[in-house]
């Protein structure tokens, strides 16, 4: 079995856009949080998946991405500067929570002799945050995006995962919290696949799971 691991395994105890608000407020922005949060989403989405030869998530693809930030923002911080100063937030570990469902989960899935990787869009320093969470040491296969070149929902993650994991697609199963990213992209590249729906939304959906501790009864 293959698992996502922001929104999925953990997630962050300050909410991502406070801390953008927060962290750019020191340098004299003042931006209220829906419209960080509507700024952010709009620069991600407009920056492609390599920038001059650096994938999604990497510190040079971070740069960029913090520099058309500062450019809208019209604030005239070092990209860099602000990119150590956000990076520095997002890889210690007290900054996230896992989630009270996903030890046990893990535990029981463990004891069945289920065979455990994850696969996330996240940057190289994953496999150093799981360790500090004391998550890593239930995953054979720890795969980033930014160290692949790939996010999901691409096949090339999911297919390198695989190749990792020793295992073919119709033997794994993916579990994650986007509809797009995790449900489809696993389906697409062959693998079975289950929708971690904490809030209900997709309450309707076959493939959908309200808790990780549904899997292993979904797994039978």
């Amino acid at each position: 079995m293959l698992l996502d691991a922001g929104g999925t395994l953990f997630t962050e105890v300050e909410a991502r856009d406070a801390v953008y608000a927060r962290v750019l407020a020191g340098y004299g922005a003042r931006v209220a949080l829906p419209e960080m949060a509507r700024l952010r989403a709009e620069l991600h989405d407009a920056m492609p998946e390599v920038f001059a030869g650096a994938a999604r998530y990497t510190d040079p693809w971070f740069r960029e991405f913090v520099r058309r930030l500062l450019l809208h923002l019209v604030l005239p911080a070092d990209a860099e500067e602000v990119r150590l100063r956000l990076a520095e937030h997002f890889q210690r570990a007290e900054h996230f929570v896992v989630f009270p469902d996903t030890l046990p989960a893990l535990e029981e899935l463990a004891a069945r002799g289920v065979r455990l990787g994850v696969v996330s869009n996240w940057s190289d320093r994953l496999g150093g945050l799981l360790e500090e969470l004391q998550l890593s040491r239930y995953f054979e296969v720890v795969v980033a995006s930014a160290l692949v070149g790939a996010c999901k929902p691409h096949p090339t993650i999911f297919q390198h995962a695989l190749e990792r994991f020793h295992a073919p697609p119709e033997r794994v199963v993916h579990v994650g919290d986007h509809p797009v990213n995790d449900l489809l992209g696993a389906r697409r590249s062959g693998l079975a696949a289950l929708l971690l729906d904490r809030s209900g939304e997709h309450s309707r959906d076959p493939a959908a799971i309200r808790t990780l501790e549904d899997l292993p009864r979904r797994l039978g």
